[in-house]
């Protein structure tokens, strides 16, 4: 007697299910084995990418939490693309570390990464961008934060330059959270002077695009006199062809984020370079590492714990 198509499909099925359980739990007693056998806390950050002045700030300041902690800590690059992060957080779950740190470049790309690592075990934290199953967020509202430069900006447009000017956003959409940045730096300008004029919104995350970029926004809006960009190191790149196209004065601001050295300096300056917003990158590393181990120590985090943010411009650089 033929047994129905439907019962042997869901025999079929519930075999399927079967070894897939029992492959998972396989994932996970080996990876339970391979923590067993590292003896030392290990944590691994996924990083977008090391090159960012931004991120080498941040990573040293979670080198030197992790060394304090007894944590061994170990850094991968993304190279602002999901694919590294990808291929990074595959070989540390079969590594077996005890806690991957993940500032994820494409948040839908890593998800299935992040539930691959949960399932073995592996405590994951993420840090600048939320992730979805998750033990920690360690972040900021990244429309906020670009809220607080532009309303630099807006406020200079508004007291030193009749409320009028012609702006340049330098965004950077390879990276969503990003976009969230650049909606808050065009929305604190026209808070504050609602006549200025966006001409361009162009892709620059760091200094050599955003040198190019708006060498080339100046070619069809010569009169361009405020750029705003969702890092330091691109705004530095615009700075260096407004200096070459001789845009200086009291009607030309710059205004970045991220608050890096060279932002730092070259308002301390009093030139064109207005104001940047501080995150205070090394402490906020700090904070990550001190969060993982938190929740490696069993400790439960269900709120955004939020890097601190300060607006910097001529007004309070003597404290920096």
């Amino acid at each position: 007697m033929k047994k129905p198509i439907g019962v042997f499909f869901a025999s079929l099925v519930g075999l399927s299910l079967l070894l897939g359980g029992c492959a998972g739990k396989q994932v996970a007693e080996e990876t339970s084995a391979a923590k067993q056998a590292g003896g030392a806390t290990k944590v691994a950050y996924v990083t977008m990418d090391v090159t960012s002045p931004y991120f080498i700030k941040l990573i040293d300041g979670m080198k030197e939490e992790a060394e304090a902690l007894g944590v061994e800590l170990t850094v991968h690059d993304g190279k602002y693309q999901a694919q590294p992060q990808i291929d990074a957080i595959d070989t540390l779950i079969t590594q077996g570390v005890d806690a991957i740190i993940l500032s994820a470049n494409d948040p839908a790309a890593l998800q299935p990464s992040v539930d691959k690592a949960k399932e073995a075990g592996i405590k994951v934290v993420a840090a600048n961008v939320e992730m979805e199953n998750t033990d920690a967020l360690v972040s900021l509202v990244e429309k906020d934060y670009g809220l607080t430069g532009g309303e630099i900006a807006g406020e200079y447009i508004a007291d030193k330059m009749g409320g009028e000017a012609e702006v340049a956003i330098l965004t950077f959409t390879q990276v969503p959270a990003v976009i969230q940045r650049a909606e808050g730096l065009k929305e604190g300008i026209l808070k504050h002077a609602p006549n200025a004029k966006v001409v361009a919104e162009v892709e620059a995350s760091t200094r050599e695009a955003g040198l190019e970029a708006i060498e080339n926004v100046l070619q069809t809006n010569p009169n361009l006199n405020v750029v705003v960009g969702i890092n330091d190191d691109a705004v530095l790149g615009g700075y260096e062809a407004m200096m070459a196209a001789q845009r200086t004065g009291d009607d030309v601001c710059l205004v970045g984020l991220d608050a890096v050295d060279e932002a730092i300096a070259k308002i301390k300056e009093g030139g064109i370079y207005r104001g940047t917003v501080d995150i205070d990158p090394f402490g906020s590393g700090k904070l990550i590492m001190s969060t993982t181990k938190k929740v490696l120590d069993g400790e439960s985090m269900t709120e955004m714990i939020k890097f601190p943010m300060v607006p910097v411009t001529v007004d309070n650089i003597d404290k920096y």
